[in-house]
Order: structure tokens, then C-alpha cells, then sequence
């Protein structure tokens, strides 16, 4: 354990399993308090339960209307938000162009980018309320960046979340909020499960990186601990590619 985030709270949306989880890890071995958010409420209480400076919430994304009960929970209880990652995501029903339907694109755009702003803007008026800064970290995909035979509303949603985040940085630089995204490739989570050989699928094809491997949740949480670390105090604004250079 360091010390280097001793003192900050964190919210991390999607915290119990995959991506999340591994970054509320890292994020309490750096010292936070880390508010662990997610729909699976056994699943959020027991990442919660292996340290004492995690507390578990659980939310639906999909209901906005949870949100604001949900930061206020959190503010209640710690008295402060200093880091927000919005980690949760969801690529829906795996539906191509021709075949989309409006309430699957719906569903996927209201918890991959209506969630996230609205977050970011109850989370990111309470750090100006504040004065104190504050750093913001979207978790967008390579799939945003790349034509390929994806659920194609997750992709543009992805696409739409790393917009947010450049124009996000821009409006609130001059409070010291730093907003920042990181894409990742293919990691090995459960929603990555459903493709079956992730190996192969990294190795060729239209989702090969440059590696051959595949990413491991820990891998991504490095870079997005990277964003919330006070060395990264001059970085907003940027996508950070964790896809083994899928993208390049």
C-alpha cells in the first residue's frame, strides 16, 4: 500500500467486477475511501467487505433518476467526492446498423454516456462548491476508434463519451478539475466472456492488437490510477489507449 491518494474519496461506477473492481482496488491500496456503485448490490458489497475504506452502493444506471440520490449518499457519508471514474458500461443487445432497435440503442446510450454526464455534472458541482479540484476518469473503448464489426451502438456511445470528456476538460480546467478517458481493448471480463477464445480474437482478425494478448483488468485500473495520481496533474483532457495497441 502507498499513500499517494491517503485522505480522497472515490466513486467508481461498475465496481464489482471486471474493470472496476480492479481499479477500487488499486485505488484503495493508493490510501482512498472508495464508494463501490453498482446495480449487482451482493456483488458491490462484497468487493466492499475486503476493505474497510470501501463502502458498497448499489445503482441502476439505466434509471437516472437514482444518481442524485446516489452522490448525496455518498457525500453524506464522507462529506467530500475527489475522484470520479465512471467505469460502468454496457454494450446492450448485440444488435448491427440494419437491425437496431430504438430501445436497445436507448438502453446502451443511457448508461454508457447519459449516466456518465449526469454523474460528472452533480459530482463535478459539488468539487467547484468545493474549490479543491478535483479528477474525473471515463472509461470509453477502443471500439470507439475503430471500424469493425462491433455492437454499433456501443461503439458510437463510446465514441460520443470521449467528446464528453475533451469538452468536459475544457469547461472545467479553470476549476482544477482534471477529466480524462482511458480505452481499452479486449480485457478479460464478463462481458468479454460471450466472444469466447479472447486469445485468438486478440491474435487476428478485425480485434487483433499489435501484442497478441489479452488485456487484464488490472492493466486498465494502472492507467486509470495513473489519472487520478497527483503526477498526472498537467494531463486532462486525453484518452489513454490500454489496448495493446489495437489502436495506434
Amino acid at each position: 500500500m502507498n499513500d499517494e491518494l491517503l485522505g480522497l474519496t472515490a466513486i467508481v461506477t461498475g465496481g464489482a467486477s471486471g474493470i472496476g473492481k480492479a481499479t477500487v482496488a488499486s485505488l484503495l491500496n493508493a490510501g482512498a475511501t472508495v464508494a463501490v456503485l453498482d446495480k449487482d448490490q451482493a456483488g458491490a458489497e462484497a468487493v466492499a467487505a475486503e476493505d474497510e475504506k470501501a463502502f458498497p452502493l448499489a445503482i441502476n444506471l439505466a434509471n437516472l433518476d437514482e444518481i442524485p440520490a446516489a452522490v448525496a449518499q455518498v457525500l453524506e457519508r464522507f462529506g467530500k467526492i475527489d475522484i470520479l471514474v465512471n467505469c460502468a458500461g454496457t454494450p446492450g443487445r448485440f444488435q448491427n446498423l440494419l437491425n437496431m432497435e430504438s430501445d436497445n440503442w436507448d438502453f446502451v446510450y443511457t448508461v454508457n454516456l447519459k449516466a456518465p454526464l449526469m454523474l460528472m455534472q452533480h459530482v463535478a458541482k459539488h468539487m467547484i462548491d468545493r474549490g479543491e479540484g478535483g479528477r474525473i476518469v471515463n472509461i470509453s473503448s477502443s471500439s470507439a476508434f475503430r471500424a469493425q464489426n462491433s455492437p454499433t451502438a456501443y461503439g458510437s456511445a463510446k465514441a460520443a463519451l470521449v467528446q464528453l470528456t475533451r469538452s468536459a476538460a475544457a469547461e472545467l480546467g479553470k476549476h482544477n478539475i482534471n477529466v480524462n478517458a482511458v480505452a481499452p481493448g479486449i480485457t478479460a471480463t464478463g462481458m468479454t466472456a460471450p466472444m469466447g477464445d479472447l486469445d485468438k480474437a486478440a491474435s487476428s482478425g478485425p480485434l487483433e492488437n499489435l501484442f497478441h494478448r489479452v488485456s487484464q483488468p488490472e492493466d486498465v485500473a494502472a492507467a486509470i490510477l495513473f489519472l487520478c495520481q497527483p503526477s498526472s496533474r498537467q494531463v486532462t483532457g486525453q484518452t489513454i489507449h490500454t489496448s495493446a495497441g489495437a489502436v495506434v
